[in-house]
């Protein structure tokens, strides 16, 4: 396994159907964990490749620490809204949940929630305490998590196959890649009908989202303990 750059380490949430989730460990043990949680934590937007490439909206993603009781210490609070719309209020609303994979040392899993009543929490992120929800205010996408794992510099991941269902314009189920750096993220989501026809998303690769938030304070220590491990792992 290659190693993570000590500096280093959404549109995530397929659109459609949902269903009615680890305890903080020692630094070392959840390090992958704790990495892709704060890459995934800031303010993020996709406006340099709208500009540059015709058929890319601009969107902007924001993503703040959360309280859920039950869902551990790594969730995020997450909003999309499309630059330069009609409405400012966000599109689509998440909760990420982070939990460590295995090799706990470089890998984790990312576990993506709905809002059972998403309006009543718009702009939560810009308030003076972190968001909190009820266990019962969130529903697990099930089958729509992402394992995460280390390949050089970034984290990698997708969905599994047919897994993530939905119903948005026509589709059965969704497949969602990922790729986390210090830069920011770029994720490719597509719909398929029953057929594998795609019935929506882009065709020619994903969506880059640039980093406009400065990476959290925790990220280099965190880093570090990612990158001597996977070092060792790949010797």
């Amino acid at each position: 396994m290659r190693s993570i750059p000590a500096a280093a380490l959404l549109v995530l949430g397929c659109a459609g159907s949902v269903a009615p989730a680890v305890a903080p460990s020692p630094a070392r043990p959840a390090g992958a964990a704790d990495v892709a949680y704060h890459l995934l934590e800031g303010r993020f937007d996709s406006a340099d490749q709208a500009r540059s490439s015709p058929g890319y909206p601009a969107f902007q993603v924001v993503a703040c620490p959360a309280e859920v009781p039950s869902l551990g210490p790594r969730v995020l609070y997450v909003e999309q809204t499309r630059v330069g719309g009609e409405k400012d209020e966000p599109y689509r609303q998440r909760v990420y949940v982070i939990e460590p994979g295995e090799p706990l040392e470089s890998a984790a899993v990312l576990r993506v929630f709905e809002l059972t009543v998403p309006g009543s929490s718009v702009g939560a992120c810009g308030g003076s305490v972190p968001p909190r929800f009820t266990r019962d205010e969130v529903m697990e996408r099930v089958g729509c998590a992402v394992p995460l794992h280390v390949d050089g510099t970034v984290f990698r991941g997708a969905t599994s196959g047919r897994s993530c269902p939905t119903t948005h314009q026509g589709a059965t189920y969704a497949m969602n890649e990922l790729v986390l750096d210090p830069a920011g993220f770029r994720s490719w989501e597509r719909g398929f009908d029953a057929a594998g026809a795609k019935r929506w998303g882009t065709d020619t690769g994903p969506y880059v989202f640039v980093r406009r938030t400065p990476l959290p304070l925790p990220m280099a220590s965190d880093a570090r303990t990612v990158t001597s491990d996977s070092a060792r792992a790949g010797r």
